[in-house]
Parts: C-alpha cells; structure tokens; sequence
C-alpha cells in the first residue's frame, strides 16, 4: 500500500503542474493571448502571497522527493499516532477527487480562469454554474484538501507546516479575489456570494 501512496502522491503533483498549470496555462493563451504563468500583480500583498504559493509548492515537492527516496530530512520524525493505512487510503481518495475538481473547474471556467488577479482589459465572465454553483472557490478547495491529502500520506512537522501555512495563504487570496470580482461585477457578484458558500 505504501508504494500506491507514494504512486498516487507522485502523480498528482505531476498532473497537477503538467496539466491544470502549464497546460491549461498554453491553452487559455492560445485562446486568448493572456499568459496566466506571468501574470505581474501590482499590489504588494498579491506578490507576495504568488512568492509564497511557489515557495509552497516547491516544499511539498521536495518533502514528496525525500519521501520517495528516505532521506528522511523533511519527512523524518513521522507522527506515529496516525493510522497510516487509513489516512494514507483516505489522503490518496482525496487526491484523486481535488485533480478531478480542479480539472472540471478550469474547463467550467473556461477563458475566465487565471492563476492569479487579472487586473488588465481582459475582462471574463463571471462564471456561476457547475462545481460553481456549490462553491465560489472550488479550485482552491481542492488545494486545500490536497495539502491535507499530503499530510495524510506523509504525516510529520513538514508536511503540517504546509497544511497550515497553504491554508492560510489560499484563505488571504480568496479574501482579496473576493474583493476585486465585487468591484468588477457588484450587485451581480453580491447577489452570486448571497447564494453560494465561500467554500461548500
């Protein structure tokens, strides 16, 4: 079982990066001439929350590598009180699920998905239908729950520093996402946060 784990955790991230960012990325500039990879935010706060989504991400990647090869340098001291056959079967369903939203998401989205604020002339529109219809923020959902996933799998001080510190960030840019779409489409988009959970 161990070995699916580590299978399912390594295909995720791959996937992740490989199709929902640097694919979908080519398709929307195809589509549209926007380059969602380096997109520059103006404001302070935006830069350094995109620092710190990379610096998270490259952290989780690096815990996944000592993992597989058990250097144990980030993945050391394991916490022993978790069950691991069970949280290891759950972390791996759950990143089958967050790849299978993210992934609808974006193609529900379709031109109006950005990695970060769009603050250029491109306007898109607001998208309220499918996974959006149950939340306003189903993408990074399925980010928090794949950080969970990853403490699951690899439980140890690593990879709860980046459960936390991702769920505090992904809540701080839907804060400030949240007040840039009710500038940019108002009553509409108050109406559409009247209806649908911030998260579920």
């Amino acid at each position: 079982m161990e070995f699916l784990f580590k299978s399912i955790l390594v295909s995720y991230f791959i996937l992740f990066i490989g199709i929902a960012l640097l694919y979908r990325s080519y398709v929307l500039y195809k589509k549209t001439g926007i380059n969602a990879l380096t997109q520059v935010p103006e404001e302070r706060t935006l830069k350094i929350l995109a620092i710190v989504f990379k610096i998270q991400l490259a952290t989780a990647i690096s815990l996944i590598v000592d993992d597989i090869y058990t250097f144990d340098f980030f993945s050391a001291n394991r916490f022993e009180w978790i069950p691991h056959l069970a949280a290891g079967s759950l972390g791996s369903l759950l990143l089958v699920l967050c790849f299978m939203i993210i992934i609808t998401a974006q193609q529900q989205m379709r031109t109006s998905w950005r990695i970060e604020i769009d603050r250029s002339d491109h306007q898109a529109p607001l998208i309220t239908s499918g996974l959006f219809r149950y939340s306003r923020n189903p993408i990074f959902l399925a980010l928090r729950l794949s950080y969970l996933a990853l403490f699951l799998i690899i439980p140890c001080p690593a990879s709860l520093m980046v459960l936390i510190a991702g769920d505090i960030t992904f809540q701080w840019q839907v804060q400030k996402e949240e007040a840039y779409l009710n500038q940019l489409y108002g009553e509409q988009y108050t109406d559409y946060c009247s209806r649908v959970a911030r998260w579920l």
